[in-house]
Parts: C-alpha cells; structure tokens; sequence
C-alpha cells in the first residue's frame, strides 16, 4: 500500500498490482488482499490515479476455480482494468464481469497490428506490445490500429520471450509462468568439464564467474521525444516488488519528462538532471532493449558485481502540523547527515538533520522504523520522502542471492 500510495504521490496516472497467491507474475511481492484492493482503489481514486489488477499468469486447469472470486472482487472493488495474459482467463473475465475493461499483457507476446486487431475482436480494450519490438515496428502498429496500446519504458527485463520463461522451473522447480520465477537469469555460471569436478572455467571472467544472461535494465529516457512521438495510450514502469524510493524517483522523472515534452513537443530534450535521478536507483546498467535495434551483447551486463545505486531511503513523512514534521526512519539516521528532500511537486532540497526529537527526548542518533519530528526549511506533505547518499562502503549491493 505504502509503494502504491508513493506512485500515486509522485505523479502517476495509474498503477498496476497483485493478489496474493498464483494470479499475477509476481507471486512473492507484497501483493494485496481482497480486502485491500477497495481501500486501495478508494485511496487511488481519490487522488485520480486509476488501478489496474494484474491476473497475467498462465494458469492451469487446477487454478481457474478460484479466478471468477477474484474477479467478481476486482470488479465490486471499482478497478478500471484487469490484465491478462491467457485467453482462458479473458474469456473468464468476459463472462464473469462483462462490463470491466481487459488489458492484454505483454506476456501474451502481441507483435503485430494483425494481433492487436484479433485480440480487440476477443474483447480487449489495450494491448502492452512485446518488449521485443523497435520504435519502427511500434510506429507501423500504431498506424495500422486504434486500439489502445501501451509499451513498457523503465525496469527489470529478464531473456525470454516477453517475460515468458522456463529456466525457473527446470533448475529450481519453480514455474515463472506461474508467477514464482527464482530469476536464474541472474545467477552467476561457469563452465565445468565433465571429468574435473570443482575445476570451474569462466567464459568471461568475473571473480571466477560468468553472468551469461543477465540482461541490463531498460531505460528509455534517452529516447523519450522518440516514444511520445509514437502517440501511444500508456508508458509503462516496471515497478512491482520494487522499494518506494525506486517509484518516486522513476515516477517522477518519467512525469516530468512526459509533461516537458506534451508543453513544447518540437523543443524538447532530456535533462541532465533526469539521467542523474534514474542513476541513483538500484539497476543493473541501462540499455534500450530493442527500441532502437537489437541489442546483442551490450544488453548483457557481464560485469555485473551488484545493483548500481548511490542513495538509500532515509525517512518517509508521516505527518505535518504546527512547523513541525513528523517522520519514520526507514535507515539509522545520524545527526548532522546530510539528507534530500524529494518533494513530489518542486525540486530536491538538501538539508542537515538537527533537532530530532521523540516523546520529548532529543536524538543524536535515530532507529530504523522510530518515529521522530523535527523542523525543516521546508513544507512536505505526507507520503513524501528523504534520501541520504550511501557511505563509500555502501556503493555496491551484493547481488549475488539465490
């Protein structure tokens, strides 16, 4: 609630989420209860923001007992879309709740206009397009068809055909399709010669390992004026089982951007204040995917050592009343650190942490989770949050976890 709430903050239009259990390809996120979703659509609502539910996963015969539940639940909840991408389970939300609209998702793999039209026939209001289609493609497509299309702009991308994958399931007995992906892509290798066991061989050598399919993460700021260009329906974040610092950042400058370009389309250029922002978040390395081309090797991060990232979230705003802000501590706080404001309405604003105060007690030194307030040479507005710069020590997270 709290990451759907940031998105809402820091300047989407609309956000997609989860249930709990096998119904979305992010089986093991923090995803939502049914009893959850109605106060977050309320929640979205009223900040105009829209809630799309994502039921994406290919599920089997054993799985469809439980989906007409859950979508009569998404429906009485007031979602503005569910996302599929199985055609039994678009079917099932035809029949079940005919008059809530269906986004195709990218794992349905549509990479053409004669797709898109024949899945609009099924009942589909929006396709996301494959990730493995050019700005060329993309432009034919959208001259070819009315149909609301989307494509994904920033995140996670994994070597698969649309996110669709079978490394999981054969090396660690875990179906990605069903919406538990151990992510083997990302695992380290190397080669083994049969008769010499424990002798390892990298290919590309790497602390003695080889990271084959690690695909860096896409990132299509640097082409934006291309993509608005395309005229499309929705620029999609991918932004689930991602931390709250993650969305603000990259939500607020894909805002900015988009905004920049819809007020002077013909002067438009991205910022290089924009470039640093996206930096300072976890990733993998950038790229373009196949935006501007196949990418081949360079869409591969071989040298991967860890997610690149400079800053980590300091303290999220609870509260504002009588000049002083109440705030909880989400990493040790120090006084006299110096932390950043990233407000979701104006620039960041750097300042120094002095006079911390809890239950009347001044702070030297703050807690992950303590609750604190202190006065600032600003106003935020609850939900915002702070950053601090990570120490020389922290600037590479290992990522090496199975």
């Amino acid at each position: 609630m709290e990451v759907l709430e940031t998105a809402c903050i820091y300047g989407a239009d609309a956000v997609y989420l989860g249930l709990r259990g096998e119904s979305s390809l992010r089986a093991s996120a923090r995803n939502f209860s049914l009893e959850e979703i109605g106060r977050a659509v309320a929640y979205a609502h009223g900040k105009g923001v829209k809630v799309y539910l994502a039921l994406n996963t290919y599920p089997h015969d054993s799985r469809y007992g439980e989906l007409p539940g859950l979508i009569r639940a998404a429906r009485d909840a007031g979602v503005d879309a569910v996302i599929v991408s199985d055609i039994g389970v678009l079917a099932m939300v035809r029949r079940t709740a005919p008059g809530l609209p269906v986004h195709l998702s990218t794992q349905a793999n549509a990479v053409s206009s004669h797709a898109v039209e024949a899945w609009r026939g099924l009942g589909v209001s929006r396709v996301i397009l494959a990730r493995e289609l050019s700005c060329a493609e993309i432009a034919e497509i959208r001259r070819a068809t009315d149909c609301e299309l989307e494509v994904f702009v920033h995140g996670s991308v994994c070597v698969s055909i649309s996110g669709r994958c079978l490394i999981s399931d054969y090396l660690a007995r875990r179906g990605a399709n069903q919406g538990h992906c151990t992510q083997p892509c990302r695992w380290d290798y190397a080669m083994v010669e049969r008769t010499r066991e424990g002798q390892y061989m990298p290919v590309e050598e790497e602390d003695g390992f080889t990271f084959l399919y690690n695909s860096r993460d896409l990132c299509l700021l640097p082409v934006f004026g291309e993509v608005m260009a395309l005229g499309l329906d929705g620029l999609k974040i991918e932004g689930r089982n991602k931390a709250a610092l993650y969305v603000a950042t990259v939500v607020s400058v894909y805002r900015q951007a988009r905004d920049a370009y819809l007020e002077d389309p013909q002067g438009f250029a991205v910022q290089q204040g924009w470039t640093e922002e996206i930096a300072r978040v976890s990733n993998r390395g950038y790229f373009t995917g196949f935006f501007t081309g196949a990418p081949g090797h360079d869409g591969i991060n071989y040298d991967f050592k860890g997610y690149e990232q400079t800053h980590h979230l300091a303290a999220r705003v609870v509260d504002v009343k009588d000049g002083r802000v109440t705030l909880e501590a989400r990493n040790p706080l120090v006084e006299g650190m110096e932390l950043e404001w990233l407000s979701s309405a104006g620039p960041r604003r750097c300042f120094t942490l002095q006079g911390a105060v809890s239950e009347g007690t001044a702070l030297t030194h703050i807690r992950p989770s303590q609750v604190f307030s202190l006065q600032t040479p600003f106003v935020p507005v609850p939900g915002e949050l702070l950053r601090k710069p990570f120490s020389e020590g922290d600037r590479v997270v290992p990522g090496r976890t199975r």
